[in-house]
């Protein structure tokens, strides 16, 4: 039975700077803006699922980033909110480091500064080591926990993954060789955390490709990572999102192979990443499974789940920003 006194729980998915979005969402969940911060109604607790910066292209809003960040650290600061590492800090953290080689740990291409650059925008002295990006926003993305188990539910920025969890558990990238061996996806440390905040990738059958929602082409699937063992299901009913363009031939052993899944009285999860589409209903995808991700990065709503101690994931406790 829960007390009374028990902490309830607000989840919030990706903001990406939308800070329009966070202070009508925060609005709605009752919480009070003081300074920088936000005070939550008594009882109540902030966790925040990661990617807090990174606008999308023709979506920033002005200062969006660093209002984002100084209102959720304030938070954490003030014991009122937990915020996970999100996929968008991870990707920051290496852009903004070198290698013992004097490279980048994340090239500077064209690709990866345009993801980046409504972050810089926001802190135009970013190259600064004294500025407010390096000395203050480095560090504290690097102690962002990959992970959490809460007592009743368990949260993680992509998937949920006990090996790769496992592998990791009590590492941060303040650990200067932990930190090194993590920005290769090839190391083991690297596959960790590429599984736990960017999901896990299954290969299409040969000749096959698809464009995504930022309208690159892919040979590779965002996978459903909850499923069940199932040789009959095919690439359509695995990729996440639902993507009318994938095939329905049956996923390979070898493929699903590659799937934690998540067992059916495991506590609930939640999730964000994988940038649902806007019109998405707010209910989870299975009882106890949960993508709080519904694009507020471009015109979809910032979503926030109520989590009052339940087992079974309630839509009625889903809340939005509209």
């Amino acid at each position: 039975m829960r007390m009374k006194n028990e902490t309830h729980y607000d989840i919030i998915a990706d903001i990406h700077g939308r800070f329009d979005k966070l202070t009508a969402l925060m609005e709605r969940l009752g919480y009070a803006k003081t300074g920088d911060s936000f005070v939550p109604p008594a009882g109540h607790k902030a966790l925040f699922l990661g990617d807090l910066i990174d606008p999308k292209p023709g979506h920033a809003v002005p200062r969006g980033v660093r209002s984002t960040l100084r209102a959720v650290k304030a938070m954490c600061d003030h014991g009122d909110a937990l915020c996970l590492m999100g996929n968008h800090e991870l990707n920051a953290i290496y852009f903004h480091s070198k290698g013992p080689d004097g490279r980048w740990l994340r090239c500077h291409g064209d690709k990866n500064v345009r993801m980046h650059e409504g972050t810089l925008a926001d802190f135009p002295d970013h190259l600064d080591p004294a500025g407010e990006w390096l000395a203050v926003w480095l560090p504290w993305m690097k102690r962002l926990p990959f992970f959490l188990e809460l007592g009743g539910f368990r949260a993680v920025h992509a998937t949920w993954h006990p090996e790769m969890i496992n592998r990791i558990a009590g590492r941060d990238l303040l650990c200067p060789d932990f930190f090194l061996a993590a920005s290769n996806k090839n190391t083991e440390e690297g596959e960790a955390l590429e599984t736990l905040l960017k999901g896990v990738e299954v290969e299409l059958p040969d000749g096959i490709r698809f464009t995504d929602h930022t309208g690159a082409s892919r040979g590779n699937i965002r996978a459903r990572w909850w499923e069940l063992p199932d040789s009959g299901i095919g690439y359509d009913g695995l990729v996440f999102p639902a993507n009318p363009s994938i095939p329905a031939d049956p996923v390979s052993k070898e493929s699903f192979a590659q799937i934690p899944g998540y067992a059916i009285d495991a506590p609930p999860v939640f999730f964000g990443h994988y940038f649902k589409p806007a019109n998405s209903p707010t209910h989870p995808e299975r009882h106890n499974v949960a993508c709080l991700d519904h694009s507020a990065a471009t015109g979809g709503p910032l979503v926030a789940y109520r989590w009052k101690g339940e087992a079974r994931i309630n839509p009625e406790q889903y809340i939005t920003h509209l």
